[in-house]
């Protein structure tokens, strides 16, 4: 049985997302696509897509993407080449939504750069892949907000989840640190390189598994809410109840896509953080 991290579950139309209109306030929807990331964020008038999911969510990426009425996007943003995140580029770039631009973690020893999905989408749409590392930074557009890459920092050989790209948006309205599935190897890093980690939000990192997120992270980051993308059908012990609870103690309130049909919907304004579950 899939469990609900939390009792205060708010379930409205699909219909309401991304119909706001003021120009620095961030929204953040991280889709159901079952165990995968698909994280959709608009702040003013810049819209761009966090990973893609796994190629099996298609159906219900394309569907949430409709109805949110996207039709171009700014970016897209692959943080690994783990299938259950950069799965679903090979149709998105196939399709009819226009994509502007693409950014890939540096580091990804387990693919050649031919054969990552960043570049095969590249090739065919006519770009170049921007390869991120820590120290670069990415402005969005004129909102004055600016994803700064925290990481990779090194190379982790063998296991590319901690090669994740991980950005910490920085906005007028707040902040939220997106973390791919960062594990210990590359968890251990980040603190130790000393970099500015507290958040408004935090997407917890690689499903909120039992091998990463622990309690120096979360306590670094500080977030209010943490939102996770996961089924615990599909991945079992996800979320890690010492993750949850570790959360818990840090006085966090989570969120898991799991709970919902449709997504995790996070609003920042003004420094204020709302969240709701959105089902269809």
């Amino acid at each position: 049985m899939k469990r609900k991290l939390i009792r205060r579950v708010v379930t409205v139309a699909a219909c309401l997302l991304f119909c706001t209109t003021a120009t620095a306030q961030v929204e953040f929807l991280a889709v159901t696509v079952g165990k995968g990331d698909a994280l959709l964020l608009r702040v003013g008038e810049y819209v761009c897509l966090i990973d893609t999911g796994k190629a099996e969510a298609e159906e219900q990426l394309r569907a949430v993407l409709e109805r949110c009425g996207v039709k171009a996007l700014d970016a897209v943003f692959l943080t690994h080449t783990d299938k259950d995140h950069a799965g679903g580029m090979k149709w998105l770039r196939k399709s009819e939504i226009e994509i502007r631009a693409i950014y890939a973690s540096k580091y990804h020893p387990e693919v050649k750069d031919k054969k990552h999905q960043a570049s095969k989408a590249a090739k065919k749409l006519g770009l170049e892949v921007n390869w991120l590392g820590a120290g670069d930074e990415v402005p969005l557009g004129g909102t004055g907000a600016v994803f700064r890459v925290l990481a990779p920092i090194q190379e982790f050989e063998g296991n590319d989840d901690d090669n994740s790209l991980v950005m910490m948006l920085d906005s007028p309205d707040g902040r939220i640190l997106f973390t791919g599935d960062m594990e210990y190897n590359e968890e251990m890093t980040l603190l130790a390189s000393g970099a500015d980690l507290k958040c408004d939000v935090l997407k917890v990192p690689n499903h909120g598994d039992s091998d990463a997120c622990g309690a120096q992270l979360i306590a670094a980051c500080s977030p209010k809410v943490a939102v996770i993308s996961t089924d615990s059908e599909e991945k079992p012990d996800t979320p890690d109840k010492n993750v949850l609870r570790n959360l818990d103690r840090a006085g966090c309130v989570t969120y898991s896509t799991e709970s919902c049909t449709f997504g995790v919907r996070v609003l920042l304004e003004e420094g204020r953080v709302s969240t709701e579950y959105v089902s269809w």
